[in-house]
């Protein structure tokens, strides 16, 4: 026999006993996420996008303790060793990944005003994965992770091939990506029409080169080369003056990692009380 209560039919006094419980609830998980943020340092990291051989920046900021220095540790996730540590006021890298050596490096004079970013030199696909970055200090100890990707992107160039053609030419990708051609004008996806390949470049990434071949006078066509790290885009328009283009790239990326809002957790803790009433 199963057993079923409607909250719509229950007596007054028990939906005001139903509803007090939920309250509590509540403030108890409100009073409790206060009281650990009283004595844990409230650390924020943004994901980061490097570009292969380039330096990247892993952004890591904490609030900054007047009373004594921070020590700070920087781990990949599933690596053994350290990517960085700074410790008692010095650098500590006895323990480090030898995958990092000679690579990374703080912002020393502002660890005062609570940045503990990395600076990673010479990316590598290998330095792909989650990064964390845990503070201790006098007010306690906090982490919190990032997503860092590393791959190739450049910008892209277009030009007027032949007269009848356009030409979009970007010289370093990876992973490999996609390419879109658009009729801005009429709204069409004419990529079909267009031939696209790829040549060996540097670094293991490629060089993409894609024409379109029938282009017409007073027509706006796009040329859209994209990987999950980068988009670089070229708008083109032929006229009787000649071939007009504007060119931009958009580096992808997913934000900060954040953990969940307390509003979340009672939202979510709500629906647990609500469903166990009506079951």
């Amino acid at each position: 026999m199963e057993l079923h209560i409607d909250l719509h039919r229950l007596p007054e006094t028990s939906m005001i006993v139903i509803i007090i419980l939920l309250i509590a609830a509540i403030a108890l998980i409100i009073g409790l996420s206060v009281a650990g943020n009283s004595t844990t340092n409230d650390v924020t990291t943004v994901n980061a996008v490097g570009q292969i051989g380039g330096n990247v920046i892993l952004s890591c900021t904490f609030t900054p303790d007047v009373k004594q220095s921070s020590d700070i540790l920087w781990e990949k996730v599933g690596d053994t060793g350290v990517v960085y540590k700074y410790e008692n006021g010095k650098i500590s890298l006895s323990d480090q990944n030898s995958n990092y050596k000679s690579r990374t490096s703080l912002f020393l004079n502002e660890l005062s005003v609570g940045n503990a970013s990395l600076r990673l030199n010479n990316a590598k696909v290998a330095d792909t994965g989650v990064y964390k970055c845990t503070i201790s200090n006098s007010k306690g100890k906090g982490d919190n992770k990032l997503s860092l990707n590393v791959g190739a992107f450049s910008d892209v160039t277009v030009t007027n091939n032949n007269q009848t053609g356009l030409l979009c030419d970007s010289p370093s990708w990876y992973p490999m990506p996609t390419v879109t051609w658009l009729n801005i004008t009429s709204g069409d996806n004419i990529t079909n029409a267009a031939e696209t390949r790829t040549e060996a470049g540097l670094n293991g990434a490629v060089e993409v080169i894609s024409e379109f071949k029938r282009i017409e006078k007073n027509i706006q066509y796009r040329c859209v080369i994209n990987n999950n790290l980068a988009r670089a885009e070229a708008d083109a328009i032929l006229t009787d003056s000649g071939l007009k283009t504007e060119t931009r790239l958009l580096i992808l990326s997913s934000g900060p990692m954040t953990s969940p809002s307390r509003l979340l957790l009672c939202l979510v803790f709500l629906s647990i009380l609500l469903g166990a009433v009506n079951m």
